[in-house]
């Protein structure tokens, strides 16, 4: 029997509850490493993270960290770079480490029945990685080929230079890398750094998919060892950033034709009771697609291509931030067009129509996040990282749900004040 479809209506939403979130098992290996076990899906496919106090916080300077990061994988006292490269590719797995500002994750994906050919591996990895002097260089001269043709981007120089003047040049998260960099860091530098962090002092390792029933058994065999022993890495963290005292950044750079605008204040993170209903404002500015900043500054005026805004939220701060390459003589223009948005923000409530297209939206991506037990362990381990849990999802649903425009403009009115933002321009 057939019906026929109204094509001039669209489906019907349904509004969002709540999120049916994993449930996380906690254990700990003999020799204290946590483990964080988010047991789901229907394929014996597991996804493991490890994730080690071994960022640019706690190396204290540029490059450092990431180097380390990057080279674990390129040959072990007992395996060159090609054997491992072989192993991975034998048993169809997938093996890299990330480098962020307070950690180094290590990750593995893996078909479960090869666990135990391939944990064996990632613990050579992580514990005996020999940082061979000529994988060294080659990696050193890569990364300085790619630094210095990044540097000839003008986003590239505007995102570096931000980072400094909302937390400072001293700072971790506003500490620049520059070439002298490549000229002082040394082999030997490297080893200790991967002696001090690479250990099971603050290291957590989280283990999502169908792991089977072996995986602690496997995981204590290979990381729970009393052989393998604590380093001594700084877990203290970094103090407060120092913002400039100029609220104007101009980085001129012949040659350029475009420019590229960055504009932002210092903010704090998401454990704020304010950060969450922040996200709902941010959307409504530049967060989405449907945002007023591309509404305004790409669509109707045409300044340029693509503009967006963030909030980022690092552990010991965040910052605002709102992005865009435009054409030099539009700089002033794009620049201005931003500034008034934020105004018509404080000065004016967002529509209730408006809102709900917002509220949707956020919606919808809070799904799609949570799309399965990988990216639910991706942001179980943000949550860890923060001192949060699952409550902090919960929270936003509720904010997202009943967030009202006086809400919104009074939240306007506390942060989005012109005086309290940084203008940065690279180009022309």
């Amino acid at each position: 029997m057939s019906r026929t479809i109204d094509r001039k209506k669209g489906p019907a939403f349904q509004a969002l509850e709540g999120i049916n979130f994993i449930p996380v098992r906690e254990v700990a290996l003999p020799n204290g490493i946590e483990v964080s076990l988010l047991e789901a899906g229907s394929q014996d496919v597991s996804k493991i993270d490890w994730v080690f106090p071994a960022g640019a916080v706690q190396a204290g300077k540029p490059l450092l960290a990431s180097t380390v990061g990057n080279l674990l994988l390129e040959g072990t006292a007992t395996r060159s770079s090609a054997e491992i490269s072989d192993t991975i590719d034998f048993y169809g797995a997938y093996l890299n480490a990330q480098t962020f500002h307070h950690n180094t994750v290590v990750t593995l994906v893996c078909l479960t029945r090869e666990l135990p050919h391939l944990l064996p591996l990632v613990e050579d990895v992580v514990r005996n990685a020999a940082f061979d002097a000529r994988e060294v260089d080659i990696y050193l001269n890569k990364r300085r080929q790619e630094f210095l043709l990044e540097s000839e981007k003008v986003r590239t120089l505007a995102a570096r230079y931000f980072g400094s003047v909302i937390f400072g040049a001293d700072h971790p998260y506003g500490k620049q890398l520059d070439l002298s960099h490549f000229d002082t860091l040394g082999r030997e530098e490297l080893i200790a750094f991967h002696r001090a962090a690479y250990t099971p002092l603050g290291c957590r390792i989280v283990v999502a998919g169908q792991p089977g029933k072996d995986i602690l058994a496997l995981l204590t065999r290979h990381f729970g060892g009393s052989d393998w022993q604590a380093g001594n890495i700084n877990l203290n963290g970094v103090g407060e950033g120092l913002p400039s005292p100029e609220k104007f950044h101009l980085l001129e750079k012949d040659g350029a034709l475009q420019s590229a605008i960055r504009i932002g204040r210092p903010m704090f993170n998401n454990t704020h009771p304010d950060f969450i209903p922040l996200q709902v404002l941010n959307t409504i500015l530049g967060g989405y697609f449907g945002s007023r900043l591309m509404t305004t500054v790409r669509e109707e005026k045409g300044l340029t291509y693509g503009i967006g805004s963030s909030i980022v939220s690092y552990p010991k701060g965040g910052m605002w931030v709102i992005a865009s390459e435009v054409m030099g003589e539009m700089r002033e223009d794009a620049t201005a067009a931003i500034f008034e948005e934020m105004q018509r923000l404080i000065d004016e409530p967002v529509s209730e129509d408006e809102l709900e297209v917002v509220r949707n939206y956020m919606l919808g991506e809070l799904l799609r996040q949570f799309d399965g037990p990988f990216s639910s362990s991706d942001i179980y381990r943000t949550l860890w990282e923060y001192g949060l849990d699952y409550r902090f999802y919960d929270r936003m649903v509720e904010v997202v749900k009943t967030i009202g425009p006086p809400d919104l403009q009074a939240l306007a009115a506390r942060y989005l004040q012109p005086g309290d933002f940084y203008t940065v321009v690279a180009g022309k």
